[in-house]
């Protein structure tokens, strides 16, 4: 199904391609015929995989600078038309660069989803000392429970409250 597609895009893609130099060649300079180029650039960007964009985008970068000398001439100045389709350009290597950043961010979403373990549930837990009861029904140090239970590697510290506290029975043990 995924080679279907391909050649589907691929070829959507030289008629598309082979369209817009018919376009330049009829059309004038002014005209935005550049805009075909633009869409088929989009659809690389949606559709496609990274080569398959580069190479789209190339492509219609190429036509679209083609496309300033073989227009018929037109009453809009060369320089107008010619800064219309640098504006293009730049536009079409900005979706490039928009999709791969937002692939490269949601393969990172997908890698760290994929490392959450999650701990769900009522766990039972001791009042006093804290210590939970495991589904065996023996009671474990809290740290003990959550290292055997998760992904979580604990290292202590002392709040600042706690911290207070141990450094104020440490002077009256003085």
């Amino acid at each position: 199904m995924e080679d279907t597609l391909r050649k589907s895009r691929l070829l959507l893609y030289l008629l598309g391609f082979a369209g817009a130099v018919v376009l330049d060649l009829l059309t004038p300079l002014g005209v935005a015929d550049w805009l075909v180029e633009v869409i088929l650039v989009w659809i690389s960007t949606v559709f496609g995989e990274a080569r398959e964009m580069y190479a789209v985008a190339t492509i219609g970068s190429a036509t679209m600078v083609a496309g300033m000398w073989s227009s018929p001439a037109t009453l809009v100045p060369f320089w107008v038309g010619a800064l219309n389709r640098l504006v293009a350009i730049g536009a079409s290597w900005t979706m490039v660069h928009v999709a791969m950043k937002r692939r490269a961010a949601e393969a990172e979403r997908e890698e760290a989803a994929a490392q959450i373990k999650v701990l769900q549930g009522l766990l039972p837990i001791c009042a006093g000392c804290k210590a939970i009861r495991s589904g065996a029904g023996e009671w474990q140090r809290l740290e003990r429970y959550l290292t055997e239970h998760s992904e979580a590697q604990l290292t202590h510290t002392y709040c600042p409250a706690c911290a207070a506290k141990f450094y104020e029975e440490m002077e009256e043990g003085r």
